[in-house]
Formats: structure tokens, C-alpha cells, sequence
């Protein structure tokens, strides 16, 4: 029996430390193991996933843009609302503003305007402008375009909804300036009569003094300038009739000369720019300076250098490209020679 308990000893002593001798040594391999010599923060840290890039406004949390981030903030913009886009906030900081998607179920989306410290507050809605009692619904909404330079107001646009208007030349039939101040709103360009009036382009000057646009009526002129604080017009009939996006114009800052791409249209609804040409309003005088574009590649007027030379770009500006891409050059309305310069 001695001998019996003996020999059980030693047996239960050999399993024991077997045991503990496997025990010790998946201790040792657990440092070995990938995720610990590469954890996933590291990689999510420097390359975000695909959704998280892909991800809209509506469909992420967190605001995208500095605008979003004051509303987020603020609490009291389009309350009511669907949704809300088209967000800006005045170079000032004093103003926020932002389209209000289908305002409390009741088909409009106006533009709603807020002083940052919420003493004022203004809105634009479209149908106070529908001529003829067509009235939009709560796909015709206002939407900021440019906050004057002095502060005091706000340039708001609606865009037009027929199929096909945006290639050139047509991009909006409403436009209207609110003072921030008072909260008048004044009707500049009114083409929300579909059914005669066709869309507009237009651009303003640089220093808010000019309006450049295209008429919404038949008339015996292609392009009108108003003087934004004397309300006087001139107009131009272009010599060389072409098809026309005054989006892509600028106009001197004495308001006397236009330069500007005119188009050739390739197919249907497919448009290049072909020569850029100069209209002088003083002198009563059109020329083309350059007349060498079209397959060979585009340039499009960005702005007034100094009073003799305008900055050209190789692309469409208002299209989001690769900055690397992009080419610039300077133009001498005088002779119409352009030079390569660096990104400005």
C-alpha cells in the first residue's frame, strides 16, 4: 500500500509540473502575436477607410465644413427644416447663411440669413419673385452667391431646373440682393417665367460696382453692364455672334472693358472655348486676342492682373481639378501676347 502511494505521488508530481510547463509556454508566445507589432489605430490614423471619405454631410455626424460647425453650433438656422445646404458664412464673420430644404413641410426653401450674434434675421423666399403665378416648390430654393466686399450686402441666386440650361450661358433665373443691414430685398434679374424667359448668366465686378449679364427677353443687344449704384446700362451686340457664359467674363475696374471666352459647340450639349475676345465700352470697339483655342486646349479669364493684363487659366474654374494641373498665363490686351506664369 506504502509502495502503491509512493508511486501515485510521483506520478500526480510529473503531471503537475507538465502542466505548468505548458502554461509558461504560451506565456512566452503571446508578445508574437501581429496584432500587437501592428495595431489597427495606426493604420486608420493615416488612411482613412473608403467610407469614411466617401461619406456626405447627411451621412456622417460630425460637421464638414466651418459653416456646418457654426450651425451645428448656433441651434437656431431652418429650424423646421428637411435639411439644410448651401451654407456660408460673410468673410466678416457677422452673417451666416444657408438654404432651408423644404421649411416645415409647406414646399419652400428659402434662404434664411442671421447675424452671428442673432439680432438680425432675414429671409428670401423664392415665390415673393414668381412671375405669372408659377410657383416653385421646394426644389426652387435660394441659395448665397457673394457677400459684397463692404459688408453691408448679400447677392442671392436661384438656379434653373430645365434640362439641358447649364451647358453655357444659362445657369439662373433669379437674381436678388438683400441689405443685411435693413433686410430690403431688391430684385436685380427675374427670369422665373418659364415659359418665356430663358436663363441667365452673368458675373459682378470684383469691386461690386458692375453687373454683367445676359437678357432674359429677346433684344436687339447680346450683353447689358449696370452700374449697381447709378442704375445705368450699356449694352453690347457682338459683332462675331457666338455662344456666351458671362460666368467666365471679368470686367475691368473702371467697368470699360470686358474679356471674355466665346464658345464653339462640338455636340450636343458639349462646348469649347474657341478665342478669347475683348470688348472696349469707351471706345466702342470688339477684338479678338486670342483665336488659337478649341482642341488645342481652353483658357479661361480669371481675373484683372493690373489694367493691362488678365490672368488666364487652362480650365474651367468653377470645376474642381488637381491643382498640379492647372496652368496659368497672363494676357496683355494690348497685344494679345500671353506669357507663362507661376500658380498665383
Amino acid at each position: 500500500m506504502k509502495k502503491y502511494l509512493k508511486n501515485s505521488f510521483v506520478i500526480i508530481f510529473l503531471v503537475g509540473l507538465l502542466v505548468s510547463c505548458n502554461n509558461a509556454e504560451n506565456i512566452q508566445t503571446l508578445p508574437t502575436q501581429e496584432f500587437i507589432s501592428t495595431p489597427t489605430f495606426i493604420s486608420i490614423s493615416h488612411t482613412p477607410t473608403p467610407t469614411l471619405l466617401s461619406a456626405t454631410a447627411t451621412e456622417t455626424p460630425y460637421p464638414t465644413t466651418p459653416a456646418q460647425a457654426t450651425i451645428e453650433a448656433f441651434g437656431a438656422l431652418c429650424i423646421g427644416a428637411k435639411k439644410i445646404s448651401s451654407s456660408e458664412i460673410s468673410p466678416d464673420g457677422k452673417w451666416i447663411a444657408a438654404m432651408c430644404y423644404d421649411e416645415n413641410g409647406k414646399g419652400e426653401s428659402p434662404l434664411q440669413i442671421v447675424s452671428i450674434d442673432r439680432s438680425q434675421e432675414w429671409k428670401i423666399y423664392y415665390n415673393n419673385y414668381a412671375k405669372s403665378g408659377l410657383f416653385g416648390d421646394r426644389h426652387d430654393g435660394i441659395i448665397p452667391y457673394r457677400w459684397s466686399k463692404d459688408g453691408k450686402f448679400l447677392y442671392a441666386v436661384a438656379g434653373s431646373r430645365l434640362s439641358g440650361c447649364c451647358w453655357i450661358g444659362g445657369k439662373y433665373v433669379l437674381l436678388v440682393r438683400l441689405s443685411l443691414e435693413t433686410g430690403e430685398q431688391i430684385e436685380i434679374i427675374n427670369g422665373t417665367d418659364f415659359g418665356s424667359d430663358p436663363p441667365f448668366s452673368f458675373t459682378i465686378s470684383e469691386d461690386d460696382r458692375y453687373l454683367l449679364f445676359t437678357p432674359i427677353t429677346d433684344q436687339t443687344y447680346d450683353i447689358a453692364v449696370l452700374d449697381l449704384l447709378s442704375n445705368e446700362i450699356r449694352t453690347v451686340r457682338l459683332e462675331n455672334p457666338k455662344p456666351i457664359n458671362l460666368e467666365y467674363a471679368v470686367l475691368s475696374p473702371d467697368g470699360n472693358i470686358i474679356v471674355m471666352p466665346l464658345f464653339r459647340n462640338i455636340e450636343f450639349n458639349d462646348y469649347l472655348v474657341e478665342e478669347i475676345a475683348l470688348i472696349d465700352l469707351a471706345l466702342n470697339q470688339q477684338k479678338t486676342l486670342i483665336s488659337d483655342l478649341g482642341e488645342n486646349g481652353e483658357l479661361y479669364p480669371i481675373r484683372w492682373i493690373d489694367e493691362n493684363h488678365v490672368l488666364l487659366c487652362s480650365k474651367n474654374p468653377s470645376l474642381s481639378y488637381n491643382q498640379s494641373t492647372l496652368e496659368y498665363w497672363s494676357l496683355n490686351i494690348s497685344t494679345g501676347l500671353r506669357e507663362r506664369v507661376e500658380k498665383p
